[in-house]
């Protein structure tokens, strides 16, 4: 295991924190998951419940921790989550602005108990700046980050992506972020904080929009252009013999592309002949090639003839659909989960490979809120049993029931 003996106690809820530390968990930490109670994670409630205490979404997010569910509106439980934080070699969190110092968990006072540990926050628009104090969701950071504006139709709104892209960016930065850190102390001993926003990775991931508006001197701006790449035709979303077919051709593949359709004057077409000019004539070069494309059999046939043909493309796949393609199945991204609840469920595996560590065959179980709470103090704290009980009936500590 790549994180064998790296404890993590885990306070993020929903789905930017808990997906980093899931990862976390897949590579073999022992994360500790800090619920509050009475309900735990507020994503228990979420689709698709299983009327039980859990749902889906939790299931998939949260396999492989251990629940550890406390009142941390009391004095006891803020701590007892002090004290295993400062035994633990990371601990992250979701926290909304000033909830850390209210409860002396905030990093100045943590980590002046414990020098070595890591911190690794995860918000909406992090701790410093002009919206710091505002608290935020997924839709916040693909609306600020500028991403909105450059998808949808031309003349139409802005869109969102169907999935949570803000959520789903942090959890991935956050979690290359800890393994940096990790790897930084084992140089020199020091821990750190780490802070990761959901808007930051999103505006991170313009590849021309900031430097193409800057270098033109404010002359140029990227905007929405619905289904064809607005910088780079052909690149888009085309009409296929049966569904959809997204083609990118960039300039070394428009040559190629010309032969392909057996239409190679249109290489030289004043219309097509340089980048610039098919941006111009978009429209009229989407037209040209779904009427191509219409005269195959299926949309496999046309995925094989541009393979052959070196043009890159693909099938526009349902989320369905993806989960059995072979590609996803053989690469170990959909895993099946043996859950309490719901018994076996697919879920989406670890999106990196690594050539000395394989995931293990059989995926553990989210927890049962609480279901860890007693073993979590006897091993970390090493609390003797009357002192667990104790706290179990004044409700620091408390379970599913």
């Amino acid at each position: 295991m790549l994180l064998e003996n790296v404890r993590v106690l885990d306070f993020t809820q929903y789905l930017s924190g808990p997906s980093a530390t899931r990862m976390l968990a897949e590579l073999g930490a022992d994360v500790i998951k800090v619920e509050y109670g009475p309900g735990g994670d507020p994503s228990r409630t979420l689709p698709f419940v299983s009327g039980e205490g859990s749902s889906s979404y939790y299931t998939q997010q949260n396999r492989g921790k251990r629940s550890l569910c406390l009142d941390l509106s009391t004095e006891d439980g803020c701590r007892l989550a002090s004290e295993l934080a400062v035994n633990c070699d990371l601990v992250v969190e979701n926290f909304g602005p000033g909830v850390l110092e209210r409860r002396s968990l905030d990093w100045d006072t943590l980590k002046a108990l414990n020098p070595r540990l890591i911190m690794a926050s995860i918000s909406a628009f992090g701790k410093s700046g002009p919206l710091s104090h505002l608290q935020g969701f997924d839709l916040m950071g693909q609306a600020l980050s500028g991403m909105m504006h450059l998808t949808g139709e031309a003349d139409g709104a802005p869109q969102f992506t169907g999935s949570p892209i803000s959520d789903c960016a942090a959890g991935l930065t956050l979690f290359g972020a800890i393994g940096h850190a990790l790897f930084h102390r084992e140089r020199t001993g020091e821990g750190q904080f780490i802070e990761v926003t959901l808007v930051d990775p999103l505006f991170a991931m313009h590849s021309i929009a900031v430097q193409g508006h800057s270098a033109t001197k404010g002359e140029w701006s990227q905007q929405r252009s619905g289904r064809q790449f607005s910088i780079v035709v052909p690149s888009g979303t085309y009409k296929g013999p049966d569904g959809w077919i997204v083609l990118q051709v960039l300039e070394p593949q428009w040559p190629r592309l010309c032969q392909a359709m057996g239409q190679e004057s249109l290489a030289t077409d004043q219309r097509f002949a340089t980048a610039d000019s098919r941006v111009e004539n978009a429209k009229a070069l989407l037209d040209l090639v779904e009427q191509w494309m219409q005269g195959f059999e299926s949309d496999d046939q046309l995925l094989r003839y541009l393979e052959e043909c070196r043009i890159p493309a693909a099938p526009v796949l349902s989320p369905e659909d993806a989960m059995r393609h072979p590609h996803f199945t053989e690469r170990g991204m959909v895993r099946t989960v043996h859950d309490p609840h719901f018994g076996p469920i697919e879920v989406t595996g670890l999106p990196i490979r690594f050539g000395a560590y394989n995931p293990p065959d059989e995926e553990p179980p989210a927890p049962l809120l609480g279901q860890h709470n007693a073993e979590v103090l006897r091993e970390v704290l090493s609390l003797p049993d009357h002192q667990i009980q104790a706290l179990e009936k004044d409700g620091t500590l408390l379970s599913e029931s």
